[in-house]
C-alpha cells in the first residue's frame, strides 16, 4: 500500500489529503474524494481502440482514453489480439506498473520508442492492473467502463 508521502490528487495534483479513515480521503485543496484505487490507477485509463496498423511482431494501435477524435494516443504493443472497437485498459505517461506497486519497484510508464515508433503508453494485461485470474501478456477487454475512466478494482466476472 502507498504511503501518504505517495499519494497525490488525481484531479489536481495536491499532495494535501486528510486521511477520513476506511481508506477513504479528501483532498484539501479540490475537496475531491478518494479511494485508494484512486491512486493505485493514477494515469490509468480505459480506452477504446480505433485503430490497429501491422507492423511484423509489433501493432501500432490509436486508442482513445477520452481526449475524442484526433487526440488518440499511440501505443506499440506485442499483444497478438488487439482489434478495433475494443475496450481495454492503458497505463499512460505517469503511471506506475504494476498497479499499486511505489515509484521505487514498480516502473514508471514515458514515452518511449518501441520498434522505431513513439509509444505513449502500455495496453493492461491482468498482473499490469493487479488482478488475479487472467495471464500475463493478454491484454485486459472490458465489456463495460467510461472512455477515461480508471479501471475497475478487479478483474470483472463474466
Amino acid at each position: 500500500s502507498l504511503t501518504m508521502a505517495e499519494r497525490k490528487c488525481p484531479a489536481c495534483g495536491s499532495e494535501s489529503l486528510t486521511d477520513m479513515d476506511e481508506g477513504e480521503f479528501m483532498c484539501d485543496d479540490c475537496g475531491m474524494e478518494l479511494k485508494e484505487a484512486d491512486f493505485k490507477y493514477a494515469n490509468y485509463k480505459i480506452g477504446v481502440v480505433r485503430s490497429v496498423d501491422d507492423k511484423g511482431k509489433l501493432k501500432v494501435c490509436k486508442v482513445d482514453v477520452g481526449g475524442g477524435e484526433g487526440k488518440e494516443l499511440q501505443i506499440v504493443t506485442n499483444a497478438k489480439h488487439v482489434a478495433v472497437d475494443e475496450k481495454v485498459v492503458v497505463a499512460t505517461e505517469g503511471a506506475v506498473v504494476p498497479a499499486g506497486a511505489d515509484a521505487d519497484s514498480g516502473t514508471i510508464v514515458a514515452k518511449a520508442n518501441v520498434g522505431g515508433t513513439p509509444s505513449f503508453g502500455m495496453l493492461c494485461d491482468c498482473p499490469m492492473l493487479g488482478w488475479t485470474g487472467g495471464a500475463a501478456g493478454i491484454t485486459v477487454k472490458l465489456e463495460e467502463g467510461d472512455i477515461g475512466a480508471a479501471p475497475p478494482a478487479e478483474r470483472p466476472r463474466k
